[in-house]
């Protein structure tokens, strides 16, 4: 049986069935279908007004766009984005469980031919090509740990806008980017950067 079906099996088996939350795409074609996240806190999904937020930041310029979705967890982001019409998202998932459950969306929703699941660490990624959009929404407790040249390089990938996901505390200031707006959301913020 391959992995996602594997995975998909025993996401229905009662048994395991606790360890798992839904997480709702809030808009375009898919709006209301649910998409599985660990109940635990291996991955700490974003918040749907949060996600709402950042999709009405990209507006209508998502629709046929390309995306990078960094340290996708679960999908919850670019899902979004295929929803309301991205023409392909690029994932970035180091954890292989949790790519794991992000397959598993994607196959449940009948998106995979239209995205591209990589399983490394944000650090090492190289791309030759670069994409209409990156989201990066690193985990918050260890945003500190990154070397602000990651920021930069995910940056200069968007040909448009650079999203980035982070605590209040966060030093946006050590970044050589170009920042447009933040909005603030409690203790999260969402960092626009452009070209």
């Amino acid at each position: 049986m391959p992995c996602v079906g594997l995975l998909h099996y025993l996401i229905k088996n009662k048994a395991m069935k606790n360890n798992f939350t839904n997480l709702k795409i809030v808009a375009g074609e898919l709006r209301g279908r649910e998409i599985l996240s660990p109940a635990n806190n291996s991955i700490h999904p974003m918040g749907s007004r949060e996600r709402l937020a950042l999709m009405n930041m990209l507006g209508p310029d998502i629709k046929d766009a390309t995306l990078l979705d960094v340290f996708a967890g679960t999908g919850a982001i670019g899902i979004e984005a295929l929803s309301r019409g991205a023409k392909q998202v690029v994932f970035v998932e180091k954890n292989h469980s949790v790519a794991q459950i992000l397959r598993t969306n994607l196959a449940n929703l009948k998106l995979t031919d239209r995205a591209k699941v990589i399983e490394q660490s944000a650090t090492s990624l190289n791309f030759d090509n670069t994409f209409d959009f990156v989201v990066a929404d690193p985990p918050y407790d260890e945003i500190q740990d990154f070397q602000p040249e990651l920021f930069e390089s995910l940056g200069r990938l968007a040909k448009d806008r650079f999203i980035l996901s982070h605590p209040a505390d966060f030093e946006l200031d050590q970044l050589h980017l170009n920042l447009k707006s933040t909005k603030a959301f409690a203790a999260a913020r969402l960092s626009t950067f452009t070209k």
